[in-house]
């Protein structure tokens, strides 16, 4: 089944991956001290993860579920099992493609005589075997491993929800019924899971479900959103409303404002307080019932949500700013590889730069401008490893699972 994609949804996973960058890159606190400890990347990259996994899977639902729960798990069993065999198919390559990278660098850093963390071959190993079994953030956050992979646990985080969406869609049958159990899904994460974990609440998949759920809720009221918002309205013409209201609204301004408002909401996303500004890392978030920490993901869950909905009406909310947008689309479109590869590249550079630092000249380490060209030069080499295994990897297996799972449906139940 091929569907077009969305490029507004492409250019929010374009800013969610830039904003991870930013928050890894090196000498990043000397950009701007607002910029320091911004954490909300990964929390919009759910959000979208959510939506979009749970639109696609909703198209391959039969038009009838059945009337019992067991009739609904029979007919929906098909679905299910070409959303795993997609899944695999678009995950696991490029996950472990890079693990294998990870591994080769720590070697060749090992024997150059690093004493970085990563260079130590024999734990990279244990965190790969800990991500194949589906326990890396887990593992990672009660101390079973090392964290030379951090970044890893947002996938794990989502392997776990795949493991529920799925079922829980073809489980309730109607659309009230799935609200309703995303609901109760968010209540429990966020009364429940929360408080009760003494742990970092950041890593954990219960403690983070909560934005999933709610892309996963935005695509099941996608119809209803998309006939109330998705139409050019008639606002402009309400007398009641402020003078100022009404000239935003106006047919000549009103794609002026969509822009203004799509940027204000990317850019409050970004200067969010961030969670190494709370005890979100420390252990002491579990308490009744909001936590500094867990307000401030509620705070990132919340911008994520209304950019996704936004974006999801494809009328020029997010960034369509000519340039800018096709760079963005581009970004977005290799986004995976981009996460998965960025820490390397800035492993790599901290090992490098700091062992040469005594011939590094002094406009680099020591100017605001040295500085940006240092992390424009982490995102351009970020940005050619991203291309290369998008094209060798990431296509190519993709393309794979395409097949498979058409196949697989072709295949007489």
């Amino acid at each position: 089944m091929t569907t077009r994609k969305n490029l507004e949804i492409e250019r929010l996973r374009a800013i969610a991956v830039l904003l991870t960058i930013l928050v890894h890159a090196p000498f990043k606190q000397l950009f701007s001290p607002y910029l320091y400890s911004s954490f909300t990347g990964v929390d919009l990259f759910f959000v979208i993860s959510g939506f979009v996994v749970t639109t696609s899977f909703l198209r391959t639902l039969p038009a009838k579920s059945g009337s019992s729960t067991l009739e609904r798990l029979q007919n929906g069993k098909r679905a299910i099992a070409e959303f795993y065999v997609r899944r695999v198919f678009r995950i696991a390559p490029s996950a472990f493609f890079y693990i294998a990278l990870y591994w080769l660098v720590a070697v060749i850093m090992a024997a150059n005589g690093s004493i970085e963390s990563y260079a130590r071959p024999q734990d990279i190993f244990r965190e790969g075997v800990a991500f194949a079994g589906g326990i890396y953030n887990y593992a990672m956050v009660y101390g079973g491993i090392t964290s030379n992979l951090a970044h890893y646990y947002s996938l794990s985080i989502e392997e776990h929800f795949y493991l529920i969406a799925p079922v829980l869609l073809v489980l309730c049958g109607s659309t009230p019924r799935r609200l309703v159990a995303f609901g109760v899904g968010v209540a429990l994460v966020l009364f429940v899971a929360r408080p009760l974990t003494a742990a970092s609440i950041a890593n954990l998949s219960h403690t983070r479900f909560d934005e999933l759920f709610y892309g996963a809720m935005l695509a099941l009221l996608l119809p209803s959103y998309q006939r109330v918002l998705g139409s050019q309205t008639n606002w402009h013409k309400r007398a009641e409303l402020p003078g100022f209201v009404l000239l935003a609204l106006s047919p000549r301004l009103y794609p002026l404002t969509k822009t203004l408002i799509g940027l204000a909401l990317c850019a409050l996303l970004t200067l969010l307080p961030g969670v190494t500004n709370t005890k979100v890392l420390d252990g002491t978030s579990g308490q009744f019932y909001f936590s500094v920490s867990s307000a401030a993901f509620i705070s990132y869950g919340a911008v994520s949500t209304v950019l996704v909905a936004l974006a999801s009406l494809e009328r020029g909310w997010i960034v369509p700013v000519p340039g800018i947008s096709t760079f963005l689309e581009y970004v977005g479109s290799r986004s995976y590889s981009l996460y998965l590869g960025h820490m390397l590249i800035i492993d790599v550079y901290n090992d490098l730069y700091f062992r040469l630092y005594e011939y590094v000249p002094d406009f680099f380490r020591l100017t605001r401008a040295g500085y940006a060209l240092q992390f424009a030069a982490v995102l351009i080499a970020s940005l050619c490893l991203a291309e290369l295994s998008y094209r060798l990897v990431e296509t190519p297996f993709r393309n794979i699972g395409r097949h498979v799972s058409r196949s697989w449906m072709q295949t007489p139940a």
